[in-house]
Formats: C-alpha cells, structure tokens, sequence
C-alpha cells in the first residue's frame, strides 16, 4: 500500500510540475508572432497621399491608404500641420491639434462632431502639461476613434515638468473628460507616434525619442490604455534609422510601418497579437 500512496504522489507532482511548466511557458510567449519586415510598395503610398495611414486587409496584410476626413473645424492659433481627425462611428468624428502659448509651450486640443464635420463642439484641452519652448516645432499628435468602444485616443511628444516623452490619452466620456496621460517613452527629442485600437487593446507605435537611437517601437494595452503591458523596442530593427511610425490593427492582426530616415524607403511588420 506505501508504494501505491508513494507512486500516486510522484504523479501528481509530475503533473503538477508539467502544469506548472505550461503557465510559465505561456506566461513568457511573445506578445506579437513578428514576420520578417519588409518594403511596402511605394506606389500604394504615392496614391494614398503624404498623409498616408496603415490599414490591414481582410486577409491580414498591411497596406497604404488615403486616410479619411471629415471638414475640418477652423482653429485659430493651430500649429501648421497638427490638425489631426478620427472618425468614431457614424458621423461621430474627432479633431485634435496642437496651439502654442505665448511662452511657446503648447496644449493639446480636441474638438467633436456627430454630424460628419458639419458643426465642432468647443475645443477642450486633452494635455495642458506642456512647459517647453519648442512651440509648434513638434510632430503633428496621432489620433484613433474605436467604433466598438466609442472611446479616442491620442498619442503625442509633450515636454512636462516631469519629463519630455511620448505620452497617450484618450477619453471614455466622448472627448468631455481625458484621463490621466500615460508615459510611453521617455526622451529628449521630439518623436512622433501612431496609435490604433480594437475594443479594449490599444496599440502604439512610437519613434524612440532619444538621439542616436533611431528605432520605432510598439507599446500595447489589454485596458484601454489605463495600463501599458508590453512595450517592444526596436520593432523596426537597428539597421537603419526610422522615423514617421504607423499601425493598424485587425482582429489578431497588428501592422507597424515606418520610412527610413536615410533613402526615405517606407517599411512594414506584420505579425499576429497573442492573446490571453
């Protein structure tokens, strides 16, 4: 009977251990399953405008497209090229965009429509941190509308007092009220980011914001962007200095593309997001 009781417990530790083994494992699986990066076709960026966005097809593949727009609300004081619109559902469409200060800080506005840019609510400050001196010389923000959620998001590079980053907001309560920004990437350098969102995973692409690094990499969120839980470095690789970062997301499917500093050669990763 002692070698049975024996021989039971040494089972049930082989299959606790082996149980055990399996959490960790997936625990430790990779976010996102990377395809090698590769050119995206320079006519399909062409056609699709210097403003061009990412999307991904019905078959996971990542392309250039001519972002949409709605018309646009008249900003007096707006940076020159910050203007920025995503549309939510419907005719519901957001705008943001930057407005520098006397001091030449800057504050990060936001405007909503529900009837196709037909009328603009009043704007209202998204960030108002800003205690730099750089004024309007700054990428333009990046801004995504969830059609499942309803909520916005808003990536950007803000000088703080606490420190220059690239930082995230959005809002759950129709662009009324922006919950507290979330730090991305901390850096010196002004760095532009785009973001996407499907229900509650946001994702962000973002240029490292500190001389000499020269990569884009990606932060996702499983909440909405109240939590950053992953943040991958180096997504393009360190061959060659990139700059301009886009993503899109469909279903599992993530895209990141970004140009290359030195040729200007526009460059796309695929891969599929792992999910808990």
């Amino acid at each position: 009977m002692t070698g049975v009781i024996t021989w039971a417990v040494r089972i049930t530790r082989a299959i606790l251990m082996a149980f055990l083994m399996s959490v960790a494992a997936s625990c430790e699986r990779a976010p996102v399953d990377w395809l090698e990066p590769q050119r995206l076709d320079s006519a399909s960026v062409a056609a699709a405008g210097p403003q061009w966005a990412l999307a991904v097809d019905e078959r996971g593949a990542a392309r250039a497209v001519r972002p949409a727009a709605p018309a646009m609300p008249h900003v007096p004081g707006v940076c020159p090229g910050s203007l920025v619109a995503a549309r939510v559902r419907g005719g519901e469409w957001f705008a943001g965009w930057f407005t520098a200060r006397a001091d030449s800080s800057v504050v990060l506005m936001v405007s909503r429509s529900t009837d196709g840019g037909a009328t603009w609510t009043k704007a209202v400050a998204a960030d108002a941190r800003d205690a730099g001196r750089r004024g309007c010389a700054r990428p333009a923000p990046a801004m995504a509308g969830d059609s499942i959620t309803g909520f916005v998001h808003l990536a950007y590079f803000l000088e703080p007092p606490d420190g220059a980053a690239v930082w995230f907001v959005h809002s759950m309560e129709h662009g009324v009220v922006w919950h507290p920004p979330v730090a991305i990437a901390y850096g010196a350098d002004p760095a532009a980011a785009g973001v996407a969102s499907t229900g509650d995973t946001v994702a962000i692409a973002y240029q490292a914001p500190n001389a000499g690094d020269g990569w884009i990499g990606l932060a996702l969120s499983s909440t909405d962007g109240h939590i950053i839980d992953r943040t991958l470095p180096a997504v393009s690789g360190r061959a060659a200095p990139a700059a301009a970062p886009r993503v899109a997301m469909r279903g599992a499917r993530i895209a990141v593309a970004w140009v290359t500093v030195r040729g200007g050669m526009p460059m796309v990763r695929t891969g599929t997001r792992s999910t808990p």
